[in-house]
């Protein structure tokens, strides 16, 4: 998962005294930009890496900086390892703090470095207007989750009705996908995901867990991740877009799938020609309505209706006095 693959680049650079994006995207088997979007985390967190690009430049630590990691107890380390938000849902917002603290209180070869970032910079991951919304039974799910014990649920299944099963599983891990909470649990010793939004009630029991052997959380999710995008993605679409909308189009239509298909677009000047499989029709019409100078090449019937769409959002919005348009809230 991300956390533990920021916490491997640390020891890494704490290693190496300079290495490259590209090495360390190779090594992870992961994209060049998600390699810069972890090392812009690291930043956050206060850990001092430096970026220079040039045939002399690469990726490294400030000189004398030295990881704190081996000095941080079990829960700290756990606590950076799972993230802040994670670790704030689970109660566990201390020992974060804690861990970033001894990330900052590091010295380096010159001093003064690394605090004033904490003291320009400030990631807030709470949202405006409410709560996170923490699931009620995540307490209860985590301690039987540390504890090793079994687990009774009551959920609430999809579907018109709605109706509440009750399950005796195994926990085997949560996973935080975006704002929503999930419990890969083993039933009858098949692992199944269960959305803790979804689960109203639960009992811990004494009775210790069964973990299957060789079980893999991050295998697990990741294979249920691509079966269920796969699932819904069914739709097959041919765009033209100017390289400068690439990252409209990842934004709009995020996944794994648009950025490879990004990767692999056949490109003509400035243009790119990308294939990707995309949700049903109503869902591809709403996304790339959000992306700029895209050109639908296929299919037909998403190009009439994306030209419709923005034929009518441009007439509302053309230029003269708004005034001259009835308001749909104005009277008579």
């Amino acid at each position: 998962m991300r956390s533990s693959r920021l916490v491997a680049i640390l020891m890494e650079l704490s290693r190496d005294s300079r290495t490259s994006v590209s090495r360390l995207a190779e090594r992870h088997e992961v994209s060049t930009r998600t390699i810069q979007r972890d090392i812009a985390a690291l930043h956050d967190l206060g850990v001092p890496v430096w970026t220079r690009t040039g045939p002399t430049g690469g990726v490294g630590l400030v000189e004398g900086w030295r990881s704190p990691l081996t000095g941080m107890s079990s829960s700290e380390l756990r606590a950076l390892v799972i993230g802040e938000t994670a670790s704030r849902d689970l109660g566990m917002q201390v020992d974060f703090e804690v861990a970033r603290l001894k990330l900052l209180s590091v010295p380096t070869a010159r001093d003064g470095e690394v605090e004033p970032a904490r003291e320009r910079f400030l990631v807030d991951k709470s949202r405006w207007f409410g709560s996170s919304g923490r699931p009620e039974a995540l307490p209860a799910v985590a301690r039987a989750l540390w504890s090793g014990r079994r687990l009774t649920i009551c959920y609430e299944r999809r579907g018109d009705d709605r109706a509440t099963v009750s399950r005796l599983v195994d926990p085997l891990g949560l996973v935080l996908k975006g704002d929503n909470w999930y419990l890969v649990a083993a039933h009858g010793s098949h692992p199944r995901t269960y959305r803790l939004s979804r689960i109203t009630g639960c009992v811990i029991h004494d009775e210790p867990s069964v973990r299957p052997s060789g079980f893999s959380l991050e295998e697990y999710w990741t294979r249920s991740r691509e079966e269920f995008e796969s699932s819904i993605h069914t739709l097959p679409v041919r765009l033209l877009i100017p390289e400068g909308s690439v990252e409209h189009l990842t934004s709009s239509v995020p996944g794994p799938g648009t950025r490879h298909a990004v990767d692999t677009a056949r490109r003509y000047g400035g243009l790119l020609e990308i294939d990707l499989t995309m949700e049903k029709h109503s869902i591809a019409l709403a996304q790339l309505l959000g992306v700029p100078e895209v050109e639908v090449l296929e299919p037909a019937a998403l190009r009439r209706d994306l030209h419709l769409r923005a034929a009518a959002i441009a007439d509302r919005n053309r230029a003269g006095d708004p005034g001259s348009v009835v308001s749909p809230t104005s009277s008579g």
